[in-house]
């Protein structure tokens, strides 16, 4: 799988979320600590934005490979396949043309292997292989274009999902830093012994019901 799940941004969080609230300790300063596995597993908000990314991304995926069904076929051929794609009720005929259409693509491409292989071409063949290698090579450049432009895009929405989450985050581990009067909150894979776990609390600021 080519993305990163939201709830790895926990791990990302740690400098900028925690380093924030871990001030100059002072000789008698109080202090807590949280549970970043607890609070990626328990974080509602951040479950929902990784369905919603992970969904996000597998559209992008469904596109890209419906161009590549269509790889070998011709401009005006490749319009008609699209637009049969993105037809908003599916019919038996339209099921059937798209099949055709990429069946005679899958046809070019063994043709085009068949006559790339062929080092004796006549004239003809040698045509015909102009033809289909010159259609691989527009759509092979067009593929990786759209590529290229769908991860910038999906890149794009992590981060802003990515945003939600760690000002979700930073906001809540504040507002229970400030009520419980910390002045430091450290990681629970940092604390050797003491302080006060304040997980929950944090969780509990996260999974309010928003208003209505």
């Amino acid at each position: 799988m080519r993305r990163t799940v939201l709830g790895l941004v926990v791990v990302a969080l740690v400098t900028a979320l925690l380093g924030a609230l871990a001030q100059a300790a002072e000789a008698q300063a109080v202090w807590g600590y949280v549970d970043m596995e607890k609070l990626a597993a328990g974080y509602k908000g951040m479950q929902d934005l990784n369905q919603q990314f992970q969904t996000f991304a597998a559209q992008q995926d469904a596109q890209f490979e419906q161009r590549q069904k269509a790889r070998m076929l011709s401009d005006q051929e490749e319009r008609e396949f699209l637009d049969l794609v993105t037809a908003a009720a599916p019919t038996e005929t339209r099921d059937k043309r798209l099949k055709e259409l990429e069946d005679l693509s899958n046809q070019r491409e063994r043709r085009l292997l068949d006559l790339r292989e062929n080092k004796t071409r006549t004239p003809e063949e040698e045509k015909e292989y102009q033809y289909l290698n010159g259609i691989s090579e527009k759509r092979t450049a067009e593929l990786v274009a759209m590529k290229q432009d769908q991860d910038k895009v999906v890149r794009a929405e992590y981060d802003r999902l990515s945003k939600i989450v760690t000002d979700g985050l930073d906001a809540a581990v504040k507002a229970v830093a400030e009520e419980q009067k910390l002045t430091i909150v450290l990681r629970k894979d940092m604390v050797l012994w003491g302080g006060a776990d304040i997980t929950d609390a944090v969780l509990a600021k996260l999974n309010v019901p928003p208003a209505r």
